[in-house]
């Protein structure tokens, strides 16, 4: 979430690459992502600033699932979490806390994250775990403007509660995960939809307001819902259509073995919502040697939009996520 900018035969950088933080809520300049493969423009890998200050206001509802103005969750996986929080947040670096009705203890965290300096950032309005963009930004060359987003863990000032985070990969037992868009009704172009999850070689959380990736020996892993007509991931494509043990549909996978280590899981076909488990993507990550390592720790779990160009009306309608 955190996402820069580096200029190469074909486009700029790459999906999960690195991005300054910056508490004051001033942006930082783009760090340099690794060497993008042929074909389209690729992502800056969804980066994340921990810029700006924190919305208050907005209101928690009582029990279970809600209605209009909250969110839903199935019951097909375990994750549960249920808000009715609502905010509006406004700036390039505006966030705010979301609270969970069915568990007082964990939070969430929105955050704006309009890093590519937009003459004008949109404005989200929170319902829920989730959030609707409103306005749009233009395009600058070839870079990502920015990843709004809902995340749990700790990254730089920001810190969720409850979120079991950092856990050791090998201590996993499952990680189950919701994320609910609209994306079937917004086109294909100038903007994906994708989690970001942070590997970090230590069990310390990324706290220093200096943190711009999980750092040397630590590894990002990125679940695309689909991929843009015009942008790509990160690195070179290992396979087409490839079958993940335990998830539904195929898989198009791109790495970079670039040190923090990036693997890009795209849907090959567009899907508007995932309810499934994180740890079949990490166990296939760790099994054909794609950076991602059973000594690492799971630090951050990101879920948004990287947005390109425009990015109006996109909405992230529900967003859970339960490591165990």
């Amino acid at each position: 979430m955190r996402w820069f900018s580096l200029f190469v035969a074909l486009g700029t950088l790459v999906s999960c690459a690195k991005d300054p933080v910056v508490e004051s809520g001033s942006g930082g300049t783009p760090g340099t992502g690794g060497k993008t493969s042929t074909g389209g423009t690729t992502s800056s890998g969804g980066r994340t600033s921990t810029g700006g200050t924190t919305s208050s206001g907005g209101r928690t509802g009582s029990g279970g699932a809600t209605s209009s103005g909250g969110s839903t969750q199935p019951a097909t996986i375990d994750c549960p979490d249920t808000s009715t929080y609502t905010n509006f947040v406004t700036g390039q670096y505006g966030a705010t806390v979301i609270s969970v009705n069915n568990n007082s203890s964990k939070s969430y965290y929105m955050q704006a994250n309009w890093w590519g300096n937009p003459p004008s950032a949109p404005q989200e309005e929170v319902s829920g775990i989730g959030f609707t963009i409103t306005g749009s930004v233009s395009a600058s060359g070839n870079s990502v403007i920015g990843y709004p987003s809902i995340f749990i863990g700790t990254y730089g000032s920001k810190r969720t509660t409850s979120s079991n985070l950092p856990k050791a990969v090998s201590a996993l037992t499952s990680v189950p995960t919701i994320f609910q868009t609209n994306v079937d009704t917004k086109g294909d172009t100038s903007y994906n939809a994708a989690y970001d999850v942070w590997f970090t070689k230590g069990s310390a959380a990324l706290s220093d307001p200096s943190t711009s990736s999980p750092g040397s020996g630590g590894a990002y892993l990125m679940v695309w819902l689909f991929k843009p007509t015009d942008k790509q991931p990160r690195g070179t494509l290992r396979g087409n259509g490839t079958i993940v043990s335990g998830v539904k549909g195929g898989w198009d996978v791109w790495y970079d073995p670039s040190d923090p280590a990036c693997v890009s899981y795209v849907a090959s076909n567009k899907a508007a919502s995932l309810e499934f488990d994180l740890k079949y993507f990490i166990d296939d990550a760790i099994a054909n040697g794609y950076g991602v390592k059973s000594s690492q720790y799971l630090s951050i779990i990101f879920a948004g939009f990287e947005v390109w160009a425009g990015g109006d009306g996109l909405q992230i309608k529900h967003f859970c996520a339960n490591v165990k």
